[in-house]
């Protein structure tokens, strides 16, 4: 990155209050006049993934617990990655009010977006994490490591999220384009298969998904109750710092376009 990169990143230190303020609406707005408010954050994960465990571990006849584990353990990050990526295509768009009333540095509105469902995720996890013990999970001090799988996940699907929200302002109909591409990508992800268990042409494909190794980050630890490999690490590091500095570049080139184009 050129740029003044100080007055970027000073420019974004500056409006934190209002970068806390967007995830607390986030946050609030979200289960605002529900019955169960905050709950549903853990309840919508933990009804998907029961529902998802019964049947697939009976299509695939193997042990519901075993299943249960192995499919918690890839759907905590593919749902944090594909809720930010989903949700970040309107961020600029849903906030055009306060973009065109008031100068804010514009990377707030996906950076917000992408801490909410953090916390969202973070939250999930321990009620996920709770649940996979109760069934009979591997307990290890690997689970240790889950913090810094979150932190390169983080990066990485910020960083896809801040092309695609940029993106989405010239080109709107992106925004239906990314549901559908996501539904696909998540075929292409080993959450519901082992990826070892694939051969040929079709594990060649799934393995250049760059998904695989933050699944892998998060798998290992839970599901295997070891570390994950070096190899892995090192992958999903490379792909979020990648992934940081192609959405950057791409944001800094034509954010001061965005408003012209809402």
């Amino acid at each position: 990155m050129r740029v003044n990169d100080r007055s970027f990143f000073g420019e974004l230190y500056n409006s934190r209050n209002v970068l806390q303020q967007l995830v607390a609406q986030q946050l609030i707005l979200r289960y605002r006049r529900t019955a169960l408010g905050y709950l549903w954050t853990l309840i919508n994960p933990l009804l998907m993934m029961s529902v998802m465990a019964v049947v697939f571990s009976a299509l695939f006849k193997t042990d519901l617990k075993t299943f249960a584990v192995f499919l918690f353990a890839g759907m905590i990050p593919w749902n944090f990655f594909n809720s930010v990526v989903t949700q970040s295509g309107s961020s600029f768009i849903n906030n055009e009010g306060l973009i065109k009333k008031i100068y804010l540095p514009k990377v707030v509105f996906p950076l917000s977006i992408a801490s909410a469902l953090l916390i969202d995720s973070a939250l999930s996890f321990l009620a996920l994490f709770a649940i996979i013990i109760a069934i009979g999970g591997s307990l290890s001090w690997a689970v240790l490591f889950t913090p810094v799988a979150y932190v390169l996940l983080f990066f990485f699907a910020l960083g896809i999220a801040l092309i695609v929200s940029i993106t989405t302002v010239f080109f709107r109909d992106l925004q239906h384009v990314i549901l559908i591409a996501m539904q696909g990508l998540f075929f292409l992800t080993p959450i519901l298969y082992q990826h070892d268990a694939l051969v040929g042409r079709v594990g060649w494909v799934v393995g250049l998904n760059p998904v695989v190794p933050f699944i892998e980050l998060f798998r290992a630890p839970l599901y295997l109750a070891r570390l994950p490999s070096a190899e892995v690490v090192v992958q999903a590091s490379l792909l979020a710092a990648l992934a940081m500095a192609i959405g950057l570049l791409v944001f800094q080139r034509h954010q001061k376009k965005i408003v012209f184009r809402l």
